[in-house]
């Protein structure tokens, strides 16, 4: 009996020691790495743009448009659109368009901010009725329709991307325009106006 309880007590020692006994890897790992490359000289080139930047950035609005838009039906909206100051729809005031010289012509409309938007074109095809904005940039492209030469804002050209204008007569020396213009750095100019 005395054997039988040393073989327990042997069993019960291995049993206990293997359920509570701990496996320990020792040591610590360091990793170092020393690459004597030299450290590159950071190059900032700057792109330049033949394009005019704003001068000053317009503030806000000085008048605050609190027209419902059927205070005057009988001109038109245009609507500013991704603009540094947000979006805003102009109710047009007044319009006219005068000739220049050499086949230009000014479309000036009046907004009701007291903002002025002047579109210089050049009507090549007198039968045609539509304006694109042709890039100065552009070596080959030859105008062989009429073309939008210059928009202006307040009198600040506004560098376009693109654009275009319909310039329908009405009859009785009335006209159907449709405004589309998108500049560079004041967003975008839609709208339709009769005048």
């Amino acid at each position: 009996m005395k054997n039988y309880q040393i073989v327990l007590v042997a069993i019960a020692m291995i049993m206990t020691n293997s359920m509570y006994s701990q496996i320990r890897i020792g040591g610590g790992i360091s990793i170092g790495v020393n690459i004597d490359l030299p450290i590159p000289d950071i190059v900032v080139v700057e792109r330049r743009t033949d394009l005019p930047r704003p001068r000053n950035p317009r503030c806000g609005r000085a008048v605050i448009h609190t027209c419902d838009h059927r205070c005057n039906p009988n001109f038109g909206t245009i609507q500013h659109q991704n603009g540094p100051n947000g979006r805003y729809i102009f109710e047009v005031v007044n319009v006219s368009l005068a000739p220049i010289n050499n086949g230009e012509e000014k479309l000036i409309y009046n907004l009701d901010t007291g903002e002025e938007l002047e579109i210089i074109i050049s009507t090549i095809k007198g039968n045609d009725y539509n304006y694109h904005y042709l890039d100065r940039n552009c070596n080959n492209c030859r105008p062989n329709s009429n073309v939008i030469l210059a928009v202006f804002l307040n009198g600040e050209e506004l560098p376009l991307r693109s654009g275009s204008l319909s310039l329908q007569p009405m009859g009785n020396g009335r006209f159907h325009s449709v405004v589309n213009l998108h500049s560079f750095y004041d967003g975008d100019f839609n709208g339709t106006v009769n005048f």
